[in-house]
């Protein structure tokens, strides 16, 4: 996983199972319904057809080499806030 503008994120290792039914799919599925106080993702039923569900067992940080020259976290965010409202023209 990793965040699009700072370039930052982890790296998850483990064992993954695909759920698109059962107990547990229904459970976290409510909780992308808003059921029990969440917020809700809009139209959840049409829009989640399965989950991923991973047990994690190692996460390690990842880090972008837009950083190796010591740039900060601000200036990299900036770089490529720059290059997407360039690329789309706003």
């Amino acid at each position: 996983m990793v965040d699009v503008v700072t370039r930052k994120g982890f790296r998850f290792k483990g064992s993954a199972q695909v759920l698109t039914d059962g107990p547990v799919f229904d459970q976290i599925l409510a909780m992308y319904r808003g059921e029990g106080g969440h917020d809700p993702l809009r139209d959840a039923d049409r829009r989640v057809r399965a989950l991923v569900l991973v047990r994690v067992e190692r996460a390690l940080p990842l880090i972008s080499p837009a950083y190796d020259d010591g740039a900060s976290v601000e200036e990299v965010a900036a770089s490529w806030k720059q290059y997407w409202d360039e690329l789309h023209g706003w």
